[in-house]
C-alpha cells in the first residue's frame, strides 16, 4: 500500500485510509506496566523521535508520513512483543543510564510579565492579585484568573481624538503572557517579547510595535486597519490570525498566517500573504514568500516544541529563552539536523533526552547552563 501511495496511484478512498491508518496504532489488546515501564505515551514519543531522527526524509510530504508510518508499526510490534528497548547496534537504548548527565534540572517557563505604564512606572504582573492592577485614563487594566491582562475602555471613549497614552508588555526569559488589547485583539506573547500599544486605538489605524515573537488573533474593524510594526518591517491586517517572529538575534522577520490576509511591506518591497504562507522579510527588504505547516509557527502557543529539519543551535536557542538558561557547545555541530516534538511545560532534561535519542549530541545541565557536545 505504501508504494501504491508514495508513487501516487492511490485512489482518493485508498489514500484516506492510508493516512488514517497510519495514525491509528494502539495497544488497546496489552496491559502497559505503569510501575515497570513508566508513562506510556512518553516511552511512545522517545521511540517515535528516535527512529524519526534516523530517517532524514528529504521529501518532506511523502517520507515524513511514512516515517509516521515506521515509526509507529516498529513500536507497536516491540511493544507487543515485549522488547522495550532498540537493538544497541543500530539504535541507544531507552535507557535513563544513557542519556542526559546531570548535577540538577530546570523547569519550564510559566506566565511572567512586566506591564510599563505611560508614566514610567512598571507592575510586575505574575506577582499581582487577580482584578484591577492598575488605570490609564478612562482605560482599566486588570488581571484575569488565568494569567491574562485585559484593557478595557468604553466604548463612547474609543474614538475620542484624546492624547495617545502607551503602555507596554515585557515577558522575560522563562516567561510568556497573553493580552487583550483595548479593540478585543488577542495576543500571546513569547518569552522575550515586547509589545507596545495604545491604551485607546483613535483615528483611521491601530498600530502596535512588536520585538520578539508574538501570536495575534485581530479584531476585526475595517474602518481601522491594524499595523503591527517591527524591525523597519509592516504587517498590516483587517482581521486575521498570525504569528510573527522577529528576535534580536535574526535579522529576518518572519510572518506566518493561519486566517485571512496581511499585507507585509518594507522599503518599498510588498507581499500579500494567503492562510498556510509564511514571509521572510530580510534586512535589506527582500520579501520572500514561502508555503508552510503552519501550525509549526504556533508550536510553543499551544505548548510544544517542533522541530523540523532544524539545527541545534536553533532549537536550543528557543530552550535558553524558554528555560532562561545558558548555552555552551562543545565540538562541531553544524551539520547536524533533528526531527521531532516534546512537550514545552516539562523539565528541559525532558527535551534534551529526546534530543539525544538522535545519536548526535549529548547535554551536561550544571546550575542554569547547558553544554552541548556533539559525538
Amino acid at each position: 500500500m505504501y508504494e501504491k501511495y508514495h508513487s501516487g496511484n492511490c485512489s482518493h478512498q485508498e489514500k484516506q485510509f492510508f493516512e488514517s491508518y497510519s495514525d491509528d496504532f494502539a495497544l488497546n489488546d496489552i496491559a502497559w506496566d505503569q510501575i515497570e515501564l513508566g508513562d506510556e505515551q512518553v516511552v511512545v514519543d522517545k521511540m517515535y523521535a528516535q527512529l524519526q531522527s534516523q530517517i532524514h526524509p528529504k521529501r518532506k510530504s511523502g517520507w515524513l508520513l511514512w516515517a509516521r508510518f515506521s515509526a509507529a508499526a516498529v513500536v507497536l510490534a516491540i511493544l507487543a512483543s515485549g522488547i522495550y528497548y532498540f537493538n544497541s547496534n543500530s539504535f541507544a537504548p531507552l535507557s535513563s543510564d544513557n542519556l542526559i548527565v546531570k548535577t540538577n534540572d530546570v523547569g519550564p517557563g510559566k506566565k511572567k510579565a512586566i506591564l510599563t505604564l505611560h508614566d514610567g512606572s512598571t507592575v510586575i504582573l505574575d506577582e499581582s492579585k487577580n482584578g484591577i492592577v492598575a488605570s490609564q485614563g478612562k482605560t482599566l487594566i486588570s488581571k484575569a484568573k488565568d494569567g491574562q491582562i485585559i484593557y478595557r475602555t468604553e466604548v463612547a471613549d474609543q474614538n475620542q481624538n484624546s492624547p495617545e497614552i502607551y503602555n507596554s508588555i515585557r515577558t522575560p526569559r522563562g516567561g510568556e503572557s497573553q493580552l487583550l488589547l483595548p479593540d478585543g485583539t488577542k495576543v500571546w506573547l513569547n518569552s522575550e517579547s515586547v509589545i507596545r500599544f495604545p491604551t485607546i486605538f483613535s483615528g483611521n489605524e491601530r498600530r502596535v510595535e512588536l520585538t520578539g515573537e508574538a501570536y495575534l488573533e485581530v479584531a476585526e474593524n475595517k474602518k481601522m486597519p491594524f499595523k503591527i510594526s517591527v524591525k523597519g518591517t509592516e504587517v498590516e491586517v483587517l482581521g486575521t490570525h498570525f504569528n510573527i517572529n522577529a528576535y534580536g538575534e535574526n535579522p529576518e522577520v518572519n510572518t506566518t498566517l493561519l486566517q485571512g490576509s496581511v499585507r507585509i511591506s518594507k522599503d518599498g518591497h510588498e507581499a500579500m500573504l494567503k492562510p498556510g504562507q509564511s514571509g521572510i522579510t530580510a534586512s535589506n527588504g527582500n520579501i520572500s514568500v514561502r508555503n508552510v505547516d503552519a501550525a509549526d509557527a504556533i508550536a510553543w502557543k499551544n505548548g510544544y516544541f517542533v522541530y523540523q529539519n532544524e539545527d541545534i543551535y536553533s532549537i536550543m536557542e528557543k530552550a535558553a529563552r524558554w528555560y532562561d538558561v545558558d548555552v555552551q557547545y562543545q565540538g562541531d555541530m553544524k551539520n547536524t539536523e533533528f526531527y521531532g516534538r516534546g512537550h514545552r511545560y516539562e523539565n528541559i532534561s525532558e527535551l534534551l533526552k529526546n534530543l539525544e535519542l538522535a545519536g548526535k549530541v549529548h547535554f551536561k545541565v550544571q546550575g542554569r547552563r547547558v553544554v552541548v557536545m556533539s559525538k
